[in-house]
């Protein structure tokens, strides 16, 4: 196997990718997000295995680079690589996991030639990992940034799936009033079980005194949304790509602390969080190390069951079957 893995370059990921390594595969790394790099983690990474993505600034597509050593499977988080392979044709891939809704979101919108299987459905991820662990390291990593808790602090939570769910709890816990705002009748419906006043995100938004992100889509907040946030409103982004909020409307900005910026696209301030990248990695830790464990297992059992299977599976995206990561429970 010679395994493409585009991934958040943290701490953690050195565990996982190395015991790819150990277990016999070549490995080759791409930085998922250049914003959720840590450089010390590349250049240990660098010494036992090809890293790409991590340079200053000259690698334009760190993805095709990645197709020049040739893999033949990939573990991915937002489907870079997959998405690189089908526009320039590439044939090498047997057979791919992808870990993250925004991912599987993007795959839906190719035709890939080879199997890629979602690993983001599985219940222990998308339960365990997306409710609790990003839900909360999101909001930790707000308050370290801004030096301000969530208590009186209007909060509008746009999309109620797991990581919408668990950041609208966390932030409820934490001191905030939290609003809902989701486009699918059944999960506004299950939020307002759940306690929280639902909406558009438009109904929503300018009532906002933080207004977080979790959709997995591209263009959940846009330029409409944007121009009527109240002044002051702290804009962040919980999902794996920033492109879930219309970036370009607001400029560079300026810097008022580390990770947050002032914006004043429409006359008044919008402060944003790391530049709308992956808030709990970007401007902090990510989730915990005892619940990260649990991704981390459910990788290196889809990675081992991938290498027998996954060639047997027609192009397209798969479900990852429950042989595949049941293991993992036993694992963690």
């Amino acid at each position: 196997m010679r395994l493409a893995a585009a991934v958040h370059l943290d701490i953690k990921a050195a565990v996982f990718l190395e015991a790819f390594a150990a277990a016999g595969a070549e490995v080759a790394v791409v930085s998922a997000d250049p914003s959720t790099t840590r450089a010390d983690v590349a250049a240990y990474l660098a010494h036992r295995m090809e890293v790409f993505g991590t340079g200053a600034g000259h690698e334009s597509s760190p993805a095709e680079r990645c197709l020049a050593w040739e893999p033949t499977h990939t573990l991915e988080m937002g489907a870079d690589i997959t998405t690189a392979a089908v526009e320039r044709g590439y044939d090498g891939l047997r057979a791919g996991i992808e870990v993250t809704r925004s991912g599987i979101n993007r795959l839906h919108r190719l035709s890939p030639s080879h199997p890629v299987f979602d690993l983001d459905r599985v219940p222990l991820k998308n339960h365990i990992h997306n409710r609790y662990g990003v839900g909360i390291s999101t909001w930790q990593a707000f308050t370290s940034r801004t030096h301000l808790s969530l208590h009186g602090n209007l909060v509008v939570v746009v999309g109620y799936g797991e990581v919408g769910a668990g950041l609208a709890r966390a932030a409820s816990a934490f001191g905030g009033r939290v609003l809902v705002a989701e486009e699918s009748p059944e999960r506004r419906l299950i939020a307002e079980y759940e306690g929280f006043e639902t909406g558009t995100v438009a109904s929503l938004a300018p009532r906002a005194d933080i207004l977080v992100t979790a959709t997995g889509r591209e263009g959940a907040v846009s330029k409409e949304v944007l121009a009527e946030l109240a002044a002051g409103c702290f804009l962040i982004n919980a999902g794996h790509s920033p492109r879930e909020i219309a970036l370009d409307v607001l400029g560079t900005g300026t810097e008022l602390l580390p990770h947050l910026t002032s914006h004043r696209p429409f006359g008044k301030e919008i402060l944003l969080l790391s530049g709308g990248h992956i808030a709990n990695l970007s401007a902090g830790d990510g989730d915990s190390l005892n619940a990260f464990d649990m991704t981390a297992a459910l990788m290196v059992n889809a990675v081992g069951w991938m290498s027998e299977h996954g060639g047997r599976y027609a192009a397209g995206v798969h479900p990852l079957p429950p042989d595949a990561w049941e293991g993992s429970i036993e694992n963690y």
